[in-house]
């Protein structure tokens, strides 16, 4: 874990919102997370999480065919990752749609976002200035 409590940085990535863009993704957390003395688990549930999030803005936010950028902010502190995702992609609040019930229909999709919250601490979504801000957070003692 991270002793210092102050200990406090943050790196960033602007990603092309096309599925090859998982590569640069998957490089850009290995690296970051690289220097965190946390286990293979944390860091592979921050990839798992980082993944679902990245997919889903690609496959769901944008029209096929619309360019986009989409921002990711990966930030330490001495308690805590926090990875932030912002899009132009339509407004959409991944927190605000019904579980699926997983008995009858998987096929309506969601369980994206429960994986995701599964995996992390906290989730928070925001509309702003025209853009989806949705950050996730895990702490160093779960």
């Amino acid at each position: 874990m991270v002793n210092n409590e102050n200990t406090t940085w943050s790196r960033h990535i602007q990603l092309g919102n096309k599925t090859s863009e998982c590569t640069r993704l998957f490089e850009f957390l290995a690296d970051s997370l690289e220097q965190l003395p946390v286990t293979k688990e944390f860091k592979h549930d921050l990839k798992l999480v980082s993944e679902e999030l990245l997919a889903n803005i690609i496959n769901h936010g944008y029209d096929s065919h619309a360019d986009g950028a989409i921002d990711i902010e990966l930030a330490v502190d001495g308690s805590s990752v926090r990875i932030t995702f912002t899009d132009s992609a339509r407004a959409f609040n991944p927190l605000e749609r019904k579980p699926p019930d997983m008995l009858n229909d998987l096929s309506e999709g969601g369980m994206g976002i429960l994986l995701v919250k599964s995996l992390t601490d906290d989730q928070h979504y925001k509309r702003d200035n025209n853009h989806n801000v949705f950050t996730v957070t895990k702490n160093y003692n779960k």
